[in-house]
């Protein structure tokens, strides 16, 4: 029996890169632990489409982790959608709604004191496709571990990691099963003690990996027809005083690249946005939800679509 314990390093704050900020936006200059409570009251004048407010970490807890320095190196090749039908894509569309019966599309994660974003959505994007695809027939819950320890093409573990490497794992490799943090849950649990005696015959493997264009319509679609995307996207430091509405950034630096699940879309007051999951916990923002502004490519949002289809055979039964 094998029996490994996960610890987790803290990394350090994130340099401020200055990569380009969106038009409208102020820096401005703050002490690096300053409360949430203190930028919103910054943010607040400047924010016509969102409120920001109090969060319950220190903004240098909430951390990032994905890596936006060289997408085109790890972007997968462009999914073509082979459809019959022609399908009118509704003005709003969430997920949760569609497929209720998969419960994963409520859940949110906790990344902790980890950069670990790009395993915990990719996971959840995972474990959502495969309950859709089965028509609920086969519920699993990936594992972010096994893409933290063992996917070394993702990137640097808890120092960040890509999203295109991470899907080509879940196909060639196949992923363990795992939850949310502390949860016990599954093979490998995050981050929590667990005991196995053979992960191999536990990972499920997805069929095909492929990355998704960067247009409205597209992204829509692909997540009408296949469920949620994993995206990444910039972050500045006003994002982690969201609480709700649609965010648009208006004040200060970059804190570094994220990477989110994007689970439908809508229009509030007039404007459109990306309906998406994140994992910095049930406590920040709309219950660990937010909204960002659709259609501009905002902070990149549209840039780094990811996403799959899940393979059901067991693991002898797959060739490649």
């Amino acid at each position: 029996m094998f029996r490994a314990v996960l610890v987790l390093a803290v990394v350090g704050q994130a340099a401020f890169a200055q990569y380009g900020r969106p038009s409208g936006s102020q820096s401005g200059s703050f002490p690096p632990y300053e409360a949430t409570i203190s930028i919103a009251e910054k943010v607040r004048p400047l924010a016509t489409t969102w409120t920001p407010g109090a969060n319950p970490l220190p903004p240098h807890l909430y951390r990032t982790g994905a890596k936006r320095e060289d997408l085109e190196k790890h972007r997968l090749p462009l999914g073509i959608l082979v459809v019959k039908d022609h399908i009118v894509l509704p003005e709003r569309f969430d997920a949760r709604d569609r497929w209720p019966e998969c419960t994963s599309l409520k859940q949110i994660r906790n990344q902790g004191c980890c950069g670990s974003c790009w395993a915990i959505s990719a996971a959840e994007t995972f474990t959502d496709r495969w309950c859709i695809h089965s028509e609920d027939k086969d519920q699993f819950s990936f594992g972010a571990y096994d893409l933290l320890s063992c996917c070394h093409s993702c990137g640097d573990g808890c120092q960040g990691g890509n999203l295109g490497p991470a899907w080509q794992f879940w196909v060639q490799r196949g992923v363990s099963s795992g939850g949310p943090y502390n949860s016990r849950q599954g093979c490998h649990p995050y981050p929590s003690t667990y005991n196995v005696t053979n992960v191999s015959d536990d990972r499920r493997f997805g069929r095909v990996a492929y990355s998704v264009a960067q247009d409205e319509e597209r992204i829509k679609e692909e997540i009408f027809r296949n469920g949620p995307v994993q995206v990444s996207f910039d972050v500045y430091l006003d994002f982690k005083a969201y609480k709700t509405g649609v965010y648009r950034h208006v004040f200060g630096p970059m804190e570094g690249g994220h990477a989110v699940k994007i689970l439908g879309w809508g229009v509030e007051n007039g404007t459109k946005y990306w309906l998406c999951s994140n994992s910095w916990g049930e406590d920040w923002g709309e219950r660990g939800f937010f909204k960002i502004v659709r259609g501009e490519n905002h902070c990149g949002i549209e840039s780094d679509v990811h996403a799959g289809l899940p393979h059901y055979a067991k693991r002898d039964q797959i060739n490649y």
